[in-house]
């Protein structure tokens, strides 16, 4: 008992400082306690308090239930680093201005205009790569055109955390649910197709009924970009955009060819190794000839790697306390769309207490045995609940520090202000069609 209060006590104060990101004064440094050094130090304290033995961080990582934790990280890092190379390119900030510029100075349309951008280039990206890419391209047109950004700002990144949930690669909290249940990736995209069709619906009228009187009928701004100096090498652009459909096609047919999905990861991440090695130079901003190569890699969301592998120990903690199994008993409900309501809305706001992918963790363990309507709930819970607060998911923290930069302020009063009552609605409009696609299932 007195091993499991420490377990607990370290798990939410390392919660607590990944959120904080407290500053600590050594002599006359400074040191900021990030993710990545507070998980660390969590797991020093873990081991050295003799709760948890070397062996356990190892058995941690391979195969538990259906989940094999090695391979989500493999898929996670490898996709990131895809999505970075094709982000580097500067194909997705062209096709972005392009794509936007159609709405020629229409309010109306450019808000709907932006909004099936920001979806679209998830479904195939990630929402990392969309706010990194629309952030900046929202702002200056808010800056030229002297209107608020957050109507925008906070449209583009509710979608982006709600189309993620088409495919299973769209969203790192996705595969883990894809693993839990075995599921591959036509199986998972007909499961979610009316749960997501629903909450993107709900969502785009939610805001849009939220901000019509704050849209204004004219933007007198005009979307220019000087695509020779975005798109250095246009060689490199066109074979990274095809290379990266060559990537989607293939996980999408990798069951039939009986490839796994992290073997995909690692095959076409050699091949953007290869290219964004060859084409350094064209594409490097220094002298350096391979800085464009390093500077890719570097791109990469490392730092979020001893906080994933920390969490993957307190869930086998969890576990070996029976942890797990106590939560489980709460989720017996029998009626589908009973189970959906309470999975969505406490997986959604368990996201904002523990983030959304070590919450997705915690709970695939606890819900693995389950009908698939708790799996489909654990995705919706996890993508929309990342959403309502900024400590929902790591993208939040990170958009946060991207439009610091620009002099906007972005804290959690003020998107729980803008994003709660529209996240209420989707997340009742999903649980409504995962009922409905349990009920069509049987």
């Amino acid at each position: 008992m007195v091993d499991l209060m420490i377990v607990l006590n370290l798990f939410f104060a390392t919660v607590y400082l990944t959120i904080k990101e407290p500053k600590i004064r050594i002599k006359d440094k400074h040191i900021s306690l990030d993710h990545a050094k507070s998980s660390v130090l969590a797991l020093i304290l873990l081991i050295v308090t003799g709760v948890v033995p070397l062996t356990l961080i190892r058995t941690s990582l391979m195969k538990q239930l259906n989940i094999v934790p090695w391979q989500i990280l493999v898929i996670f890092f490898g996709s990131a680093y895809i999505c970075i190379s094709l982000d580097a390119s500067g194909l997705l900030k062209v096709i972005a201005y392009k794509f936007l510029a159609l709405s020629r100075g229409d309010g109306k349309r450019l808000f709907f205009n932006t909004i099936a951008l920001a979806g679209i280039m998830t479904v195939f990206t990630s929402n990392d790569i969309v706010t990194l890419t629309l952030t900046p391209i929202i702002v200056y047109m808010s800056q030229y055109a002297r209107i608020d950004p957050i109507p925008m700002l906070i449209s583009v990144f509710f979608t982006s955390n709600t189309w993620s949930m088409f495919f299973y690669i769209g969203n790192p909290t996705n595969v883990i649910v894809a693993q839990a249940y075995s599921l591959s990736f036509f199986d998972y995209a007909k499961l979610m197709f009316i749960p997501t069709l629903a909450a993107i619906i709900t969502s785009v009228i939610g805001f849009y009924l939220q901000y019509r009187k704050k849209i204004p009928r004219r933007i007198d701004v005009q979307l220019q970009l000087d695509v020779e100096k975005t798109l250095k090498s246009k060689l490199y652009a066109w074979l990274s955009g095809l290379t990266f459909c060559a990537f989607f096609v293939t996980v999408a047919i990798g069951d039939f060819i009986n490839l796994p999905l992290w073997k995909a990861v690692v095959l076409y991440c050699i091949i953007y190794a290869v290219l964004n090695f060859v084409f350094s130079s064209k594409m490097s901003e220094s002298n350096n000839d391979f800085s464009f190569f390093v500077d890719v890699f570097k791109r990469v969301p490392w730092k979020i790697l001893p906080m994933i592998i920390t969490f993957f120990v307190f869930v086998q903690v969890f576990s070996m306390y029976g942890l797990t199994d106590l939560v489980a008993k709460l989720f017996n409900l029998r009626n589908d769309l009973l189970a959906s309501l309470f999975t969505t809305y406490t997986t959604a706001f368990a996201a904002n207490i523990m983030i959304n992918q070590p919450m997705t963790i915690f709970f695939a363990h606890v819900l693995w045995q389950k009908p698939l309507a708790y799996a489909m709930s654990l995705v919706v819970g996890s993508n929309i609940g990342g959403n309502i607060t900024l400590i929902g998911a790591l993208a939040g923290m990170m958009w946060s520090r991207i439009l610091a930069n620009y002099g906007i302020e972005m804290n959690n009063v003020k998107i729980i202000k803008n994003t709660f009552f529209v996240a209420m609605l989707t997340l009742l409009a999903s649980s409504l069609g995962i009922a409905l696609t349990a009920y069509l299932l049987r």
